[in-house]
């Protein structure tokens, strides 16, 4: 069974690039089914700030289940031991005893209705983002028991599945480019109040070193406007707005991060071996207006040629 578990994972991380992004969670969760046997099930991140969920992913259910098992959560048993036990697979058996539990009030409104007998459910937390994740299997067969294998093999898929959904997720996001010439070493995507939803651990990391008495949890920045470039105690920031969600990209910022556009599109012309003139007629420019352009350019730079100009944008 460890080789086949160890081809799952080695799956699940080939195939970020593979899968369509919209389709990899429901791929892997199905996927998962070949490891430990279930009827239905929901995969839901959420935030620590709302103790709500703002991605599901359900297999035989129905479509309003996770609002309906958000609405239970105060009847719920297993919840509060979740939180309390992080990265532990929680068996509501070894909660409420089965007596009690089919009596109890969740099952009855819940869990009963839809055919869920058993369940077995784990939270993996990152505290430095404020993210969690929830991954709960039901079976509809009372007499089929989790056993402990199967709970070691929840404990530990949980977290690869969600490594490699966030890593579909921003590689995705990764291919998209900005105006001008960078592309941003690190990714996460927010809502508008700079809560996570997604976040790659380099972009907390430099986070951390760039905005040491900042909260954790959340963008320590209001987000900029799109298209927009901001240096910030040494990060350079960009965003792009994705529906009700944002893309942020940061990476430590660099000299030429200070040009303007303008300034930029000058650059790149006498770099590539244009004369003024030359550069002047591709922008529509005059050759004058360009020679003042690379003017401010060595200035901000501190430099005071083209050749170390060339040299800085190595």
């Amino acid at each position: 069974m460890d080789h086949h578990i160890e081809t799952f994972i080695s799956q699940l991380y080939r195939s970020t690039s593979d899968i369509e992004l919209g389709h990899f969670r429901q791929w892997a969760l199905e996927g998962l089914r070949n490891q430990i046997a279930f009827d239905a099930a929901i995969w839901s991140s959420g935030h620590l700030s709302t103790r709500r969920f703002h991605i599901h992913t359900i297999i035989g259910l129905p479509s309003d289940y996770p609002e309906r098992l958000l609405q239970a959560l105060p009847i719920n048993p297993i919840s509060k031991v979740l939180f309390a036990h992080p990265e532990q697979p929680v068996d509501m058996a070894d909660v409420v005893d089965d007596a009690a539990f089919y009596q109890s009030e969740i099952y009855q409104e819940l869990f009963g209705p839809l055919g869920i007998e058993r369940i077995l459910s784990s939270i993996h937390i990152e505290n430095r983002s404020g993210l969690f994740t929830l991954l709960t299997l039901y079976r509809s067969d009372r007499n089929a028991r989790f056993t402990a294998d199967e709970k070691a093999r929840h404990q530990r898929l949980l977290f690869h599945l969600l490594q490699a959904a966030s890593h579909a997720r921003l590689n995705n996001l990764k291919q998209i480019n900005y105006s001008n010439q960078t592309t941003l070493s690190y990714a996460a995507i927010c809502d508008q109040h700079g809560i996570y939803h997604e976040v790659e651990s380099g972009f907390l990391d430099l986070i951390e070193e760039c905005f040491p008495q900042a909260k954790q949890q959340a963008l320590p920045f209001d987000i900029p406007e799109e298209g927009s470039k901001q240096l910030l105690n040494g990060v350079c920031i960009q965003s792009e707005r994705l529906g009700d969600l944002w893309r942020i990209g940061i990476r430590p910022a660099q000299a030429v991060d200070q040009l303007t556009d303008r300034e930029l599109e000058v650059v790149h012309a006498v770099t590539q071996g244009l004369s003024f003139k030359q550069a002047a007629k591709e922008m529509n420019l005059s050759p004058s207006t360009v020679s003042n352009h690379l003017y401010r350019v060595y200035q901000k730079l501190g430099i005071n040629n083209r050749s170390e100009l060339a040299d800085l944008l190595r």
